[in-house]
């Protein structure tokens, strides 16, 4: 495995993590005190899952960064930027801003931006594509238990 790969996938794992440190104190309190829609996951499933999706978002990112230069790597390029910028900000929209309403259209808007990357994907850089499914698959759950805990709240 190529250094470069590795210093994506630690880049991803180490802001994620810093993203979750810095949330912690909202997910104990206001989070907790919540209720809950059906087929909420117990707390520990989010770091558990999303370190293994973050793995899998970096080697996409990798992968498409390693494409040549072209305006479907760009295209993809920005779609991915777009995509992370997205999904670092949710976190603080959602449990820091507490605005369930504005959270559930900015994982919507996510969500899109990740199928027009598969799609895009698909065409110009199979396996990053293939490897943004999962991650694309557990936000859609995502915004499920966002639309969830907004209507219950």
């Amino acid at each position: 495995m190529k250094i470069s790969l590795l210093l994506w996938i630690f880049t991803f794992e180490a802001v994620s993590f810093a993203i979750g440190m810095a949330t912690q104190g909202d997910v104990d309190g206001w989070y907790a005190s919540l209720h809950r829609p059906p087929l909420t996951p117990p707390n520990i499933a989010f770091p558990i899952m999303w370190s293994i999706l973050y793995a899998l978002i970096a080697s996409a990112g990798y992968m498409i960064w390693r494409m040549p230069r072209g305006p479907e790597r760009q295209r993809l390029l920005v779609l991915f930027a777009a995509y992370m910028a997205l999904n670092w900000s949710w976190t603080f929209i959602f449990f820091t801003l507490h605005w369930m309403g504005f959270g559930l259209l900015w994982i919507l808007a996510l969500d899109a931006i990740a199928v027009a990357i598969i799609l895009t994907g698909l065409k110009h850089r199979r396996p990053a594509a293939l490897l943004m499914i999962p991650p694309t698959l557990w936000t859609c759950f995502a915004a499920y238990l966002n639309a969830g805990y907004w209507l219950l709240n």
